[in-house]
């Protein structure tokens, strides 16, 4: 029996040993954020359900076509950095989960099968363990806003061990005649894992892959999308996230807590694989529809980026939710908006207030003109063009849904309609378009991330 209790002794602590240094390895700490580049700020939490898709982006957007004089007519952008600038290296060693496994050597075996014989019955609880795999846990996270596809949804995300949901405990048993049985086999549901960081609300959160990109997927798209949409959604976001992981940032995401088994099954299916341009993983934005036609990088943050251009979708008309939505606005809140975020004092024929001189692609507004204006001056004392953008975003503070976008003034009712076409910044992968394509045409969902992100690969 002594013996027995110094193998005990002498297991556990081989036991503890493993679990901390497992968890060394696995556990994460915060980057220093020392991209190139800024990143664009996260919304208030006011707008979080009025975006539509991603609202972090590496390539500068807050300087395109800003103007220092009145006499500027050329729009230049600053402070952008191209894609093939940007190159990194593979994830390294710590980005893996480690399994450590111990093997008990013949002497352990043959004094635990002579204490096994010696006693009448032994516990299972006084079997030793031989192996575990180490395991991460999420921090609580805070509650937020966000927008799904075509309705937006308010969660919370609890403060819960992965281990429940991603890992089990490896173990050997010793058999009655000696004989030592194979350990189980390790589940398959974070096969990598793969530690992922993203900012929920204001909260930075760090969670293994099948979690976060689940709870993202849900909050985004939830389980009513086609399969092959909802597998084209969960591969863009692993890969916007991981870009932004692999720059040092966390990329604001909303995390919802209660997710579909079906949405979870359908990310396990795919996770880690990514969407690649000449080798490197890409900036894969998203948005929750097009305008008939997806908007390029270049006309709405100012970085030509190769895989980010315009796409022609001819579902959208027809199918999509979020195409020719209506909104009215009274005589007195046009004038409000403008006044309080333009800076622009209103007056004489309403019908002459907008005037949309171009559009970019398809039905985004280019550059426009408010009252006779072609700038304005925001809260911050700033002079910029007023351009479609600007308009959604700045002057009507994300009141409606894309910068493709219609004005219309009836006389009679004193107000004002805007038909917006698609919803958020229409860059990149279109949600709604992805199930579209998948729901009417077959696609699967290589074909539709290669036809949003043309020119690049998925493995």
């Amino acid at each position: 029996m002594k013996h027995l209790s110094l193998v005990k002794i002498f297991v556990a602590l081989l036991i503890c040993s493993v679990y901390i240094f497992c968890c060394a390895v696995t556990g994460t700490v915060k980057s220093i954020d020392n991209d190139v580049s800024p990143q664009t700020s996260a919304p208030s939490s006011d707008n979080a359900d009025k975006l539509g898709g991603t609202v972090d982006f590496i390539v500068d957007a807050g300087t395109q076509g800003d103007v220092s004089s009145a006499t500027s007519t050329e729009s230049t952008p600053t402070s952008s950095v191209a894609i093939e600038n940007l190159h990194f290296a593979r994830p390294n060693f710590a980005d893996n989960r480690v399994a450590s496994s111990y093997r008990p050597t013949s002497a352990v075996l043959e004094l635990t099968n002579k204490s096994s014989s010696s006693s009448s019955e032994t516990s299972s609880e006084d079997e030793p363990t031989y192996s575990e795999q180490s395991s991460s846990s999420r921090p609580a996270e805070s509650s937020s806003s966000s927008s799904s596809s075509s309705s937006s949804s308010s969660s919370t995300v609890e403060s819960s061990s992965s281990t429940s949901s991603t890992t089990s405990e490896e173990t050997s048993s010793t058999t009655s005649d000696g004989e030592t049985s194979e350990p189980a086999e390790l589940p398959n549901d974070d096969p990598n894992g793969e530690i992922l960081r993203v900012t929920n609300g204001d909260t930075e959160v760090s969670g293994n892959a099948v979690d976060i990109i689940t709870q993202i997927v849900e909050n985004e798209i939830g389980s009513t999308f086609a399969p092959e949409a909802i597998k084209a959604q969960a591969v863009t976001a692993y890969t916007y996230v991981k870009y932004s992981n692999l720059h040092g940032k966390a990329p604001y995401c909303i995390l919802k807590e209660s997710t579909n088994d079906s949405v979870r099954t359908l990310v396990k299916s795919v996770i880690g694989e990514g969407i690649y341009y000449q080798g490197e993983l890409i900036q894969a934005v998203y948005s929750a529809s097009s305008a008939g036609c997806t908007a390029s990088s270049k006309n709405v943050w100012g970085g030509n980026i190769p895989y980010l251009q315009s796409v022609y979708c001819e579902l959208d008309e027809k199918y999509d939710p979020n195409y020719g939505i209506k909104k009215t606005f009274s005589l007195s809140e046009m004038k409000d908006y403008i006044k309080n975020n333009a800076n622009i004092e209103l007056s004489g024929d309403p019908s002459e207030w907008f005037v949309i001189q171009n559009h970019l692609e398809g039905k985004y507004v280019g550059d426009m003109m408010i009252g006779g204006n072609e700038y304005f001056v925001d809260n911050d004392g700033d002079k910029l063009r007023i351009t479609g953008r600007r308009f959604r975003e700045i002057i009507m503070d994300y009141d409606i849904r894309s910068s493709a976008f219609d004005i219309e003034y009836d006389a009679e009712k004193e107000q004002f309609t805007v038909t917006t076409y698609g919803y958020g910044h229409g860059v990149g992968l279109s949600q709604n378009g992805a199930n579209n394509l998948a729901k009417y045409w077959g696609w699967d969902y290589k074909q539709i991330l290669t036809f949003y992100f043309q020119g690049t690969d998925v493995y």
